[in-house]
């Protein structure tokens, strides 16, 4: 297989990974690049694209439930820990697939990243150190208030402690958004300091010490994201540039070492 480039999509349940690899897919293969689709998520019942590659051929979470008596989050871990054992497997089914991109479809529950060690090791074990980035999903709804944009900017970062990839963020289902809902957010994009100001005119007094702090940090590292939409297409371009653009880097980077 030729040396690829690993895109892993991330994000909460319901920011729209799935539709997103899929439409993703669909816009690489338009432009004339081969890509091969993972999904990770042993407990999907439905996808909306072929995946070139299932876990769920090499384990189900329906079956991991029964077995053992789980509930559906204890068998996802579950299955996440079986699928490690696993994965000498799928990375030679993955070396026997022909394609430029290799999308990586990873499960909503962020469990698996936040507290457990399981889901960086099989991101690590399947992709290329230096030649991957992580597109972490941020739901447009979630962006409807001051508060919640903060709670999921933070969320994006404990994420990427735990992974050390590059990352970039995108705003997903922006075709929900209203025009006026999104000029505001670009504009906090442009401005994070707007992003402070606005929390503590919102919060309780008793916490602006603690609003000022990791606001404060957010405006040091900065707020930056891509709006994008899998119904309309929109910002697809621009997301393929920004991983193009991270994946250089680290190639650049690991030549001049």
């Amino acid at each position: 297989m030729m040396e690829c480039k690993y895109v892993v999509f991330m994000g909460p349940a319901g920011s729209g990974k799935t539709t997103l690899t899929a439409t993703f897919s669909d816009w690489l293969s338009s432009q004339g690049i081969d890509n091969v689709k993972v999904n990770l998520d042993p407990a999907v019942e439905y996808l909306p694209y072929d995946p070139d590659i299932d876990v769920r051929n090499y384990v189900d979470a329906r079956e991991v439930a029964k077995k053992y008596s789980l509930g559906p989050n204890g068998a996802l871990l579950a299955s996440m820990d079986l699928l490690y054992g696993k994965l000498e497997d799928i990375k030679k089914e993955l070396m026997e697939i022909e394609g430029e991109y290799v999308l990586i479809d990873m499960p909503g529950q962020l469990e698996l990243f936040s507290f457990r060690s399981t889901g960086p090791l099989i991101v690590d074990r399947l992709s290329s150190k230096n030649r991957t980035a992580v597109v972490f999903l941020m739901d447009a709804n979630f962006t409807a208030s001051v508060e919640n944009f903060l709670s999921i900017l933070m969320l994006s970062h404990s994420i990427r402690i735990r992974h050390y990839f590059p990352q970039i963020n995108a705003i997903s289902k922006i075709d929900l958004l209203s025009p006026e809902l999104l000029e505001e957010l670009l504009t906090l994009k442009e401005s994070p300091e707007l992003l402070k100001e606005k929390v503590i005119d919102k919060g309780d007094p008793k916490y602006h010490d603690y609003i000022n702090s990791i606001a404060d940090f957010l405006i040091e590292e900065g707020i930056d994201f891509i709006p994008v939409s899998s119904t309309t297409g929109e910002g697809l371009d621009e997301l393929f540039a920004s991983i193009q653009n991270l994946i250089s880097n680290l190639d650049e980077i690991e030549t001049n070492l």
